[in-house]
């Protein structure tokens, strides 16, 4: 397995009217984004990965493993598998590791209080039982202190990442790296809004949604040739669609599918129950996006 690092998408999940997943626009959606050259790919949050059942996930793990298999290319496989149950979340670590995975990602438990000795028991006991790495991830909601941050990637043996989600998040990478953790790298999410200030500041990726991953890409080549000053020419007429997206995240699946449905890559853009429709006026600023920055693939 090589670093995790560069445009790590995380997918989106199809669905049907019924709420049956399409399982045939997801594997566009795993060959759109193989083909863009991105560094790894994520079933996580973005993904509705918590109104997905257990065989549900199999399936999406065995066909993006599959994909990439048959692509022959070097790209990570990484799966959000962290719940408030401990003995879930081993099982759900247990099932992306035979299924191919190379990384965890895992929130702290967030509908129980614990304290930072409870936080550290808990990723642990995944690492102890699971030898794959982890990337850590900080949330609103289930945030994780900088000191703890460091303390998990000082002390535990597979705790090697950690994506931080909590703004303003490039002032909290400026934090971490002055404590000068051990081995530890950090990745950007938050949509990849920040993700030019983050890398500026010491991320070495990002984990973005799947809709624009081209952009990101291009993004990640033009900084890792230190073309900075292009970089920002370019991303930057992306941000105000990315900050547009970063109302919510039902609010979120909606729009983004359907960002995936005009570039060909989805039929529809439902969301699997419960979730918040965006109305017509969403749709139309949505459309304004697509059409500045030429994105629809429709004739």
């Amino acid at each position: 397995m090589s670093q995790i690092i560069g445009v790590i998408p995380i997918l989106a999940t199809p669905f049907n009217k019924n709420g049956d997943i399409n399982f045939k626009d997801y594997e566009k959606e795993c060959e759109f984004l193989i083909n863009t050259d991105v560094n790894g790919i994520g079933l996580a949050l973005g993904s509705e990965i918590f109104k997905l059942d257990f065989e549900e996930k199999e399936k999406l793990i065995n066909i993006l493993y599959k994909s990439i298999l048959q692509s022959k290319k070097n790209i990570n496989i990484i799966v959000n598998t962290g719940t408030s149950s401990m003995n879930e979340t081993i099982r759900l670590s247990k099932q992306a590791q035979d299924l191919g995975a190379n990384a965890l990602m895992v929130m702290p438990p967030n509908l129980i209080t614990l304290n930072d000795s409870e936080i550290m028991q808990y990723y642990e006991t995944i690492s102890n039982n699971i030898p794959l790495p982890i990337v850590m991830q900080d949330i609103p909601g289930a945030s994780l202190s900088n000191n703890l941050i460091v303390n998990l990637a000082n002390n535990i043996e597979y705790c090697r990442y950690v994506k931080l989600e909590v703004p303003p998040t490039p002032i909290k990478i400026e934090g971490l790296l002055n404590l000068k953790p051990k081995d530890l790298i950090i990745l950007g999410g938050a949509s990849g809004n920040y993700y030019i200030e983050e890398s500026l500041r010491g991320a070495k990726g990002t984990m973005p949604g799947a809709y624009i991953p081209d952009v990101f890409v291009k993004t990640y080549k033009l900084l890792k040739n230190n073309k900075w000053e292009e970089a920002y020419e370019y991303f930057n007429n992306y941000v105000p669609m990315l900050r547009y997206l970063s109302q919510g995240l039902s609010f979120s699946y909606y729009l983004s599918k359907y960002i995936l449905c005009k570039r060909g890559i989805f039929a529809s853009n439902n969301v699997r129950p419960p979730a918040i429709k965006p109305n017509t006026q969403a749709y139309k600023e949505m459309d304004s996006f697509i059409k500045q920055l030429k994105l629809s693939n429709e004739k």
